[in-house]
């Protein structure tokens, strides 16, 4: 029965990372999502086989049928990452209520990585869409305490929110948007919505630890293949290139939110193994 409802879940994730691609390829575009999907280069409508989420691309060698034009490596990663998150939800034992709130949360989180990826910018709907849910949610599961006692409760999990956005805030307005877009001031106020203040900043810590990993992996990893030979290539990423930061935020509230780490517990039990 377990494993019937894990490949319920990853497959379910599989069937939405592929409305998710749709989402992200023609958002602010003026396209609808609804209508049949076709190849972006000759515009060939797609037919059945040529739509079922990875298989698809793996069949077709990443390669368009009709027209032979490369498919992005979009497709099949959105997919998958979204299947593989889904599967980390199912695993998580929430309630039937809480698992859908967390899978809508999960599939906002994944088109805006993406679509910052793609365009270094965090659309206004996605992330209002994100306050939405995590509000409608505390709501809901706050709906039995008395009319006053949930204003009190809703207006704490506001403040939860601004806390959390205050030091990406501070970041945006001393440097005037150089370092930090406002984009990620409102996705880091979402965390502290849905996780509350101490595991939201968690989560915005993780993500500036793990931004400054992988940036300097970007920096300097090229440099390093082209001395051993692997690569002729050099360096293409430098201090003032720019790299889209939300990615490296949701990849942080996901270790909270569905692993639970705690940077603080985690570097004293370092530090103790040390000492």
């Amino acid at each position: 029965m377990l494993f019937v409802e894990a490949i319920t879940f990853a497959t379910l994730g599989l069937i939405v990372g592929s409305f998710l691609n749709v989402c992200i390829l023609r958002l602010n575009t003026g396209r609808s999502n609804s209508g049949r999907s076709g190849c972006m280069s000759c515009g060939a409508q797609l037919v059945w086989y040529e739509l079922i989420p990875v298989f698809s691309f793996l069949g077709l060698r990443g390669r368009c049928r009709t027209c032979g034009s490369r498919i992005s490596h979009q497709y099949w990663l959105v997919e998958s990452v979204t299947s593989l998150l889904f599967l980390l939800v199912w695993m998580q034992h929430f309630s039937i209520v809480m698992s859908a709130c967390a899978l809508v949360i999960v599939s906002l989180l994944v088109v805006i990585a993406a679509y910052d990826i793609k365009h270094t910018i965090i659309p206004n709907t996605l992330v209002y869409a994100l306050f939405l849910t995590a509000l409608v949610a505390h709501i809901y599961f706050s709906s039995s305490l008395p009319l006053i006692d949930l204003v009190l409760y809703v207006a704490l999990v506001m403040v939860s929110g601004l806390i959390v956005a205050l030091p990406l805030g501070a970041l945006w307005f001393f440097s005037k948007g150089r370092w930090m877009g406002f984009g990620d001031v409102k996705l880091a106020m979402g965390f502290g919505l849905i996780l509350g203040t101490y595991k939201g900043l968690m989560a915005v810590m993780l993500g500036f630890i793990v931004g400054a990993i992988v940036s300097v992996f970007l920096m300097y990893a090229p440099k390093v293949m082209k001395r051993l030979s692997l690569s002729r290539r050099g360096t293409r990423f430098t201090m003032n290139s720019e790299i889209p930061f939300a990615p490296f935020l949701i990849v942080g509230f996901f270790l909270v939110f569905l692993f639970n780490v705690d940077v603080i517990a985690l570097s004293e039990i370092i530090y103790g193994f040390i000492l």
